[in-house]
């Protein structure tokens, strides 16, 4: 889903080509999956690129009315973080904009909830 709304937002905002890179980095155990997705459009205006993951932002004052609900890119960082991740944004030289989702290769372990146990082994039910 993350990796979706990346590629959609780059195809809907950006211009051709789109870009798609996957490396890995580090240690099988410990080490991390960066996934990049990059367009060739105009990059993100440099006055929004600090709140483009804030909800409800949109890039363009003049689209507020348009498709979307600026709401895509801070679900989107909110489940990298969930993940164990973050997304980052720039303008790299020679154009376009550059998202780069960064994922632990291991999956992290599920954050403790208030009021919750794990569910009983097999052997003490």
């Amino acid at each position: 889903m993350i990796t979706a709304n990346l590629v959609g937002n780059a195809l809907r905002h950006g211009a051709p080509p789109v870009t798609v890179r996957l490396r890995a980095e580090g240690p099988r155990d410990t080490g991390r999956v960066v996934i990049e997705v990059r367009d060739s459009g105009e990059g993100v205006d440099p006055d929004v690129l600090p709140h483009v993951f804030d909800r409800f932002s949109k890039a363009d004052a003049a689209r507020t009315r348009s498709d979307g609900s600026g709401l895509g890119l801070a679900i989107a960082l909110e489940n990298a973080r969930l993940h164990g991740g973050s997304i980052d944004v720039t303008n790299p030289p020679g154009g376009g904009a550059l998202f780069s989702l960064t994922l632990p290769r291991r999956p992290a372990p599920p954050p403790d909830r208030p009021g919750t146990s794990p569910p009983p082994r097999p052997e003490q039910v």
